[in-house]
Order: structure tokens, then sequence, then C-alpha cells
């Protein structure tokens, strides 16, 4: 993987949207650059793909250079090192990190959905390209918006952790998203992003049932 060739397209591409198709809901903020994503320096046994970089906090913005933070100790960091990896068994340096949206957007963009589906296509084929390098490697996605771009605006979590509302908990009847079902072609494993995780009691309660569903399926 050429990380400077993979940013380079991603700010050309970025820059193209930005002056051909533009939104003023939620205008594309092209005075910093895309992130890189986070790259381990061993075997890459797991892509984790989350949404965009654009915290509400505009000020800190600058200070995000890597996906998801990945490079500074943080709660993100803390939640896919311990809770994720530690528990699959793999260390964090055979992660592969990056964001569907790799730009800033002047505000979150899942407050204004219909932005990021305007520009979902051009940054689709930008995901594209990092997959092919780490072909039969397992992804997991972060967050229900990622998870709603990548197959259906109606997906919802809950189903693939099976809520059972009755109840208020999961049956367990685990399912992941079919590659058929994606528009990356390609099957992932949509689990909560760190914010819902530590907020919500289902998500804690289900965490461990879903990650050794996963792992069950992934070999690990």
């Amino acid at each position: 993987m050429d990380i400077q060739k993979l940013m380079q397209l991603t700010k050309t591409e970025r820059d193209n949207l930005k002056n051909t198709s533009d939104n003023e809901d939620n205008p594309i903020y092209a005075k910093l650059d895309p992130v890189k994503p986070f790259v381990g320096n061993q075997k890459i046994k797991l892509i984790i793909v989350g949404q965009d970089p654009t915290i509400r906090n505009f000020s800190s913005r600058k200070n995000i250079n890597i996906s998801l933070n990945l490079d500074k100790p943080n709660s993100i960091h803390r939640y896919i090192s311990n809770e994720i990896c530690g528990n699959i068994g793999i260390d964090l340096q055979n992660i592969y990190a990056t964001n569907l949206f790799k730009y800033f957007y002047v505000c979150p963009p899942s407050d204004t959905f219909h932005v990021l589906q305007q520009h979902l296509k051009t940054n689709v084929k930008i995901l594209l390209t990092e997959l092919r390098h780490f072909k039969g490697v397992p992804i997991i996605t972060l967050g229900e918006p990622v998870l709603k771009l990548l197959t259906n605006s109606k997906s919802k979590m809950q189903y693939y952790w099976d809520y059972d509302r009755s109840k208020k908990a999961s049956n367990l009847n685990f399912k992941y998203c079919k590659g058929a079902e994606t528009i990356l072609n390609t099957e992932f494993f949509p689990f909560p992003h760190q914010p819902s995780y530590s907020r919500n009691e289902f998500y804690k309660n289900t965490f461990i049932h879903y990650l050794n569903y996963f792992k069950k399926l992934n070999n690990f």
C-alpha cells in the first residue's frame, strides 16, 4: 500500500467533489489535509472502517492526522486495542484502520446524512483501492451510519445483533453483511462505535457474544 499515492488520490477526489458537487447544507472543509489510515507494522489481520474524522470541536481537528486517532491514547484507541483486538487475540499493530470519508466537512456529516450519500460513490471507489491490498482480511465497520451507507439507509445495527425488543436483549442469532448486500461487494461485520458501546447497555451486554461470533467465522 502506497499511502502517499492514496492520500494524493483522496485529495484530488475531495477537491473535485468540492468544485463540482459541494453541498451548502454541509460543505467540504478543504483547509485541512485528508486523514491517513492507521497501518500496523505487523501482518494485517483485521481491517476497521470508520465514517469520517469530522469531530464537533473545530479547533481540535488540526490534531487529527491518523484515522480513528489510533496514534494517540484515547477512548477509541482503548476500545479498539483492548475490547476488539485484545478479545480477538491480536495486537493493534495487526490493524489497518481507515475512514470511508477521509476528509473533513464543516459540520459532523452524520447531521446531514444526505450529503454523505451524495458523495458516497467517489469515496467508496477510494476505499475499494485500499481493500484490494488486503484480500481475505476480515472487515469490521464502526457505527450505524457507515452500515447504512454501505448497505442501505434503513439498515439497523440491532438487526445484525439480533435485538429482541420484548426482552431488551439479544437472542444471539447474529448476522453479518454479506457481499451481495453491500456496495463493497464484500462481507463485513458491523460493530458499534466507541461512544455507543460505552453508553448503550445492549451493546455492552452483547459485545462479547457478537465478537465470539465474529471470531468463529473468521478463524481467530
